[in-house]
């Protein structure tokens, strides 16, 4: 009985302590500092002057003068009030404020938010810390009289940087230009909502191009394209970006145009119905799973050249669609694949579709040995563009390894193998009677690492040196495939497994690295200089003798921060010809300015250099020159090489204070010249237009 007496007892000591506690925290003082501080006992208030600041919890109260009222926590506040919260920075002229509830009222406010600045007479400060701003403005320009505004009657700005206005007018200056109902956006965006692109083409004219983005919510966001071209018409089109939780998220485009038939001046009779609809979805089912889909729906294979060739074209030509998931286990993978093509113009080879089994390395009982698979199911169909001559079969692939991974030196690594792999077919190359092939494969693999680091300490031209380290690493792999049951001339082709064949392979491969080691954030920390890499392979007694396949090259390097070369070869030793070479050089010191040189080339075929540069003259001007140089044009005759540029391209930007202003003047290889102009917000400097032809940069 008594020691249910104590739990009792203790019990309602612990909510006594409790309860304390919680009014200790919520009766945490209100601190006044300032140069002159009274406390007024009757009144239970504080009044400072001068250089008040009152610092609660996550809130910081500044201002010149202040009245704090202990027992309710409501303080009248006046002469440049600022209120700093996490959310963000609210001044005003005069301020009543609730440091309990956080909530308030403003007079003459004017709202921080990163890059954003919203103002008003008046101001509502909730709880949330969202704050309410009646007959307001928002601009991303900093001047008491901004270049420009957003004017509403009401304006609702979120912690999460999310703001809602209603009857908005934007104006240039005081003139009014736009008018609309509802206005959503985010300030964490770089989109702007409302983007003009005026310009002219040879291909299409004069032409303007509109963008309009509506926020519902942080999961629902469309842009609304509506374009304007003098040769080929009105175009239009809608983007949805989408995330549905516990489902992915994802996009859909749409775009439409009735097209006119008129290029280079010449007016034909009737319309083209051009069309474009894409879907890109991926989804996180767990942690362990996912889930990848695209859908391209085009009308011709021109549409997104003749449209969205930087944004879309230029990335992916032909994108395929199909539906991908992956279940990843530390042990084994299991993945599924359909890919259909949904473009008659298009030559894919379909997958209708493929299950795919892997298990990983596994170790056999106690042994140093380890075993793997690879299963795949697939039912193939390779179809031809715009062609009836599609060829299809069942496919049923298992490929089995043993290996034994051993480490006989420091420095020395090898792993010899032994598989097998094994195909069905549903049919031979001639469609008629199933087939099965078998394949047997051995070899070993080894690679050894020496390193020696030298106690060197200065610079070399320029180059900062500490503890140099070099390291080399050689590999040699041997690879052999016994004659295989079944040639390979027996099946329809569709991707290498089918065009496995006897092979006795020597891989071999050097590597030389430099590594440093520099003060980074106050300490030593070991950065690549760069590396250079050599691979190639000896094929052994072959059907057409013994040699050296291609032997591929690669150089990177970055003595300076702001400075890295990168160069990849492949070299032919049967003819002693470079099939290709591409070398770049990027320099990258400040942000005023950038330089880029690249050169491509590939053996009989073409051998071009590229190059960028921009410049910042001043605050206010800067230039980016472009241009690429083809060296090895072939004309069409095919009897005359000819060297020419096949772009040039020059921009103009102008700073005006909260906007960049950019004029490009390009000219493409076919001698059409191209000129545009946008305006762009330092606040949302992205455009959904892309003209400009980029260096492509090192990685």
């Amino acid at each position: 009985m008594k020691t249910g007496y104590r739990v009792i007892i203790l019990f309602f000591a612990f909510l006594l302590c409790a309860s304390v506690s919680h009014a200790q925290e919520t009766a945490k003082p209100i601190e006044v500092n300032g140069d002159q501080v009274e406390y007024f006992p009757k009144e239970k208030k504080i009044i400072g002057r001068g250089n008040v600041s009152v610092d609660y919890r996550d809130i910081l109260l500044t201002c010149d003068k202040i009245t704090v009222y202990t027992e309710t926590r409501d303080a009248d506040a006046e002469g440049n009030v600022i209120l700093k919260s996490p959310t963000g920075e609210v001044r005003g002229g005069k301020v009543r404020y609730n440091f309990e509830t956080k909530e308030g009222e403003i007079i003459k406010v004017r709202v921080k938010s990163g890059d954003w600045y919203s103002g008003g007479e008046k101001a509502e400060l909730a709880s949330d810390h969202s704050v309410r701003i009646n007959k307001g403005y928002m601009t991303s320009c900093d001047l008491e009289h901004p270049h420009y505004k957003i004017s509403a009657k009401t304006i609702v700005m979120y912690p999460n940087n999310k703001v809602v206005a209603k009857s908005v007018t934007l104006k240039a200056g005081n003139m009014p230009v736009v008018f609309l109902p509802r206005y959503d956006y985010s300030m964490d965006t770089d989109w702007p909502t409302f983007d003009v692109i005026p310009g002219k083409k040879k291909k299409w004219g004069a032409f303007a191009l509109t963008s309009y983005r509506y926020e519902v919510n942080e999961n629902n966001k469309f842009t609304l394209r509506l374009d304007e071209r003098e040769h080929w018409g009105f175009g239009g089109g809608l983007d949805y970006r989408y995330a549905a939780d516990g489902m992915g998220s994802g996009i859909i485009r749409t775009y439409h145009t009735n097209q006119r038939n008129r290029d280079r001046g010449e007016i034909l009779k009737g319309e083209e119905d051009r069309y474009r609809m894409q879907l890109r979805h991926y989804w996180d089912v767990k942690d362990d799973i996912y889930a990848i889909a695209e859908y391209h729906k085009l009308s011709d294979d021109e549409m997104t050249k003749d449209f969205f060739y930087r944004e879309e074209y230029d990335t992916e030509s032909s994108p395929e669609s199909y539906l991908y998931v992956l279940n990843r286990q530390p042990e084994y993978s299991l993945s599924f694949l359909t890919r259909k093509r949904m473009n008659r113009f298009q030559t894919v080879t379909e997958r209708l579709p493929e299950l795919r089994w892997n298990l990983k390395d596994q170790r056999l009982f106690d042994l140093p040995v380890y075993y793997r698979t690879d299963m795949t199911f697939t039912s193939l169909n390779s179809k031809t563009g715009n062609s009836a001559a599609d060829s299809d079969v069942i496919r049923f692939d298992t490929f089995d390894k043993l290996s034994s991974p051993l480490r006989l030196a420091n420095f020395l690594s090898v792993s010899p193998f032994v598989a097998l792999r094994e195909t069905y077919y549903s049919k031979d190359a001639n469609g008629d009677d199933d087939e099965y092939r078998a394949a047997f494969y051995t070899g070993i693999d080894s690679s050894a690492r020496f390193f020696k680091t030298y106690d060197v300490s200065g610079r070399f031209f320029g180059v900062e040196l500490n503890e140099l380290r070099h390291i080399v690493t050689p590999t040699l792999e041997y690879e052999y495939i016994h004659e295989p049951s079944t040639t390979s001339g027996a099946f329809q082709q569709f991707d290498d497994i089918d065009s496995v064949a006897r092979k006795s392979t020597f891989s071999v491969g050097f590597e030389n690295k430099f590594q440093t080691k520099r003060m980074i954030d106050g300490e030593k920390k070991s950065m690549d200089l760069g590396y250079v890499l050599f691979t190639t392979d000896y094929l052994y007694k072959p059907e057409d003798g013994s040699r050296f396949s291609n032997v591929t090259g690669e150089l990177e390097f970055t003595p300076y921060d702001w400075v890295s070369i990168e160069s990849d070869t492949l070299y032919d030793p049967a003819t002693r010809d470079f099939q290709n070479w591409n070398t770049d050089l990027y320099i990258h010191k400040d942000e005023d300015t950038r330089f880029g040189f690249g050169s491509r080339y590939w053996q009989d075929s073409e051998h071009e250099l590229t190059s960028e540069l921009w410049y910042r003259l001043n605050n206010q001007w800067a230039f980016r020159l472009f241009g690429r140089f083809d060296l090895k044009e072939v004309e069409p005759s095919g009897h005359k090489i000819i060297n020419r540029f096949d772009g040039k391209e020059i921009t103009i930007v102008k700073d005006l204070h909260c906007w960049i202003a950019e004029v490009s003047l390009g000219e493409d290889r076919d001698g059409g010249t191209t000129v545009w102009a946008s305006f762009k917000l330092k606040a949302s400097p992205k455009v959904p237009f892309d003209f400009k032809n980029y260096y492509a940069r090192p990685k």
